[in-house]
């Protein structure tokens, strides 16, 4: 009996000692892979499914990546509130298979062009990009900003 006791009081303090973060995206986290691009000025869509454009979110950090590894991954901060997505300045992920730790990674992206190449092919054109969502529930994601509308399906 004074076993149990003694393990029970220790189960306790074990999991009060630990610490969960809880996602408050609801809907929005997961992996959501870039569908088309529709353009706003001249009606014109792009066809991005075979592409391997994705966008995977998890509490605050939203990873930009190519699975044909086409291109480098990016990682961004954001803020996500109501209707509105905001990115925050970019950042290569260089640290290989391992993961990143975003205090590491040191190199920013450029306002260069370097940067608009680097983004671009995400539905990203600018280091502090912003979106108004149209559409967020557990299969589909509709993002606009100024000049185009981006569909993705969430995997």
């Amino acid at each position: 009996m004074k076993n149990r006791l003694l393990f029970v009081f220790m189960l306790g303090l074990g999991l009060t000692a630990c610490e969960v973060r809880v996602s408050e995206n609801g809907d929005f986290d997961g992996l959501w892979q870039l569908a088309t691009i529709d353009s706003i000025g001249n009606g014109r869509s792009v066809d991005m499914r075979s592409s391997g454009e994705y966008w995977a979110v998890q509490v605050h950090l939203l990873e930009v990546r190519n699975s044909k590894k086409a291109h480098g991954n990016l990682l961004f901060r954001f803020s996500f509130e109501n209707d509105s997505l905001k990115l925050r300045p970019p950042y290569y992920d260089e640290s290989g298979e391992g993961g990143a730790n975003l205090d590491e990674l040191q190199q920013k992206v450029s306002e260069h062009a370097v940067a608009a190449q680097r983004l671009s092919p995400y539905g990203i054109d600018r280091q502090d990009q912003s979106y108004r969502i149209h559409t967020l529930n557990s299969s589909r994601m509709v993002l606009e900003k100024e000049d185009v509308i981006l569909s993705f399906r969430k995997y």
